[in-house]
């Protein structure tokens, strides 16, 4: 099968053989799609420069099984991350590859993603971007939790404490646990405030825990700055 001028976004590269490259990349019709570009890496070859993460390109392939072939690809937009940045650049697209299965497609979260690294390049706060991020992924992927009623169906009271439940909903508790009123803000992405920021990080990250298995995510130690 020949798939012609699809948008993408670089994902993994690794070296193949001596001049070729296996490239993961994440579409918003096929999913995540890995395949080898040949030659790429030869003297004359000007295509290494559109195959790194975070850039955008169109690709063409063909085949139709876990490693196609590479025909085309053109830089559409490139994306440089330093720093800080880069290791959330990193974690977006650790996050996609970890809990995204292969040819899966899911166009609203490639914008999204394509939104948040745009948003880093673009030098916006950290922290709200990827807990928005988190909270899509999780939404989109049928991992998320309603953030206005508990367990059994009452509404969240502000000043009451909740703990997660078997990852699906709050049940009240009288200690520990998560603030009513930082729940309701996070249900609508309201991150203004660090304690709700703080919340939101240790609530996805139990979230996504459970579904990313014992393998740590590498690019979290990266992640120095507090609150990200």
């Amino acid at each position: 099968m020949r798939i012609l001028a699809q948008p993408a976004l670089v994902v993994h590269v690794r070296a193949y053989r001596e001049t070729s490259m296996i490239v993961r990349l994440f579409t918003p019709a096929y999913g995540l799609v890995a395949g080898v570009a040949k030659g790429v890496r030869g003297r004359r070859s000007t295509k290494i420069a559109a195959l790194q993460p975070f850039n955008e390109v169109r690709v063409s392939w063909l085949g139709t099984g876990s490693l196609l072939t590479l025909t085309d690809i053109e830089l559409d937009q490139r994306r440089t991350l330093h720093g800080q940045r880069l290791a959330a650049g990193f974690y977006v697209l650790e996050l996609l590859v970890r809990l995204l299965q292969e040819h899966d497609a899911h166009p609203s979260l490639y914008r999204l993603s394509q939104a948040v690294l745009g948003a880093l390049a673009d030098g916006l706060p950290l922290a709200p971007l990827l807990r928005r991020f988190e909270h899509e992924l999780l939404n989109e992927l049928g991992f998320g939790v309603d953030f206005s009623c508990d367990l059994q169906g009452e509404p969240l009271v502000p000043e009451r404490r909740y703990a997660l439940a078997d990852g699906e909903s709050f049940v009240m508790v009288s200690g520990g646990g998560y603030s009513g009123a930082e729940l309701l803000a996070i249900g609508v992405d309201d991150y203004r405030l660090g304690p709700v920021r703080h919340t939101a990080r240790l609530l996805f990250r139990e979230l996504l825990d459970m579904h990313l298995g014992v393998k740590p995510l590498a690019s979290r130690s990266l992640l120095k700055s507090p609150g990200t």
